[in-house]
């Protein structure tokens, strides 16, 4: 793993279906940084459900523009409008409808047919433990890991590219309890723009293939 500059927190390398294969998958703890390098859709906002509270009783699994939310026992939806009043244990004040769990917030997040190579959402983070966002390929193989580093009942960002599609993207707080995570505004890419060192070595690697056939061309005379 190497660590970039910046607000790009950091490379992880896996391994891909094939073994001669290596996904590289890139982390953003922020939103600037992250549209810098990545053109995504906003997919999911949960703003269809109206009351201003608790929301239990959704289909398990979700679907929403596209991306489908599950959990092995249940998905709420809490919604607040800025009143600094936990929602559960969940102890920052909430401006909009999140995605939430009653119990240990273990939620799916998987794309489906939208080619996804890039993902961003919204984080709001419990007191207890920094929650683990894991990313997996179309064949459910794990390539890359990120444990998050926003502080403690805060808002923040989590940004995710990738050179191969994602499949899937899982959401786990397994230090808390009751509704005390969250995660909001799913936006979904079907492209990546390459890093700037990345796609430096892309275009050396074009000049090289244009430079070699003179050279051989050259030695021919």
């Amino acid at each position: 793993m190497r660590v970039l500059p910046a607000c790009i927190l950091c490379t992880a390398f896996g391994l891909a279906a094939a073994p001669s294969a290596a996904a590289v998958v890139t982390f953003y703890n922020s939103a600037a940084a992250f549209n810098a390098v990545a053109t995504t859709t906003l997919r999911a906002d949960f703003e269809g459900f109206n009351r201003a509270a608790d929301t239990p009783g959704i289909s398990n699994p979700y679907t929403e523009g596209g991306v489908t939310f599950s959990n092995p026992s249940n998905l709420y939806i809490a919604a607040r409008t800025g009143a600094a009043v936990a929602v559960g244990d969940i102890e920052f004040p909430i401006t909009s409808n999140v995605l939430t769990v009653s119990g240990n917030e273990d939620i799916l997040m998987s794309f489906g047919g939208l080619a996804a190579r890039a993902m961003g959402f919204d984080s709001f983070t419990n007191r207890f433990g920094a929650p683990v966002v894991s990313v997996f390929d179309l064949s459910d193989v794990l390539i890359g890991s990120y444990v998050l580093t926003q502080g403690p009942n805060s808002a923040g960002f989590v940004g995710i590219s990738a050179d191969v599609v994602i499949g899937s993207v899982r959401w786990l707080a397994s230090s808390g309890g009751i509704k005390d995570t969250a995660i909001d505004n799913i936006r979904v890419g079907s492209n990546a723009i390459p890093e700037p060192s990345t796609l430096a070595l892309l275009l050396c690697s074009l000049a090289a293939l244009r430079v070699a056939p003179r050279r051989r061309a050259d030695r021919q005379r």
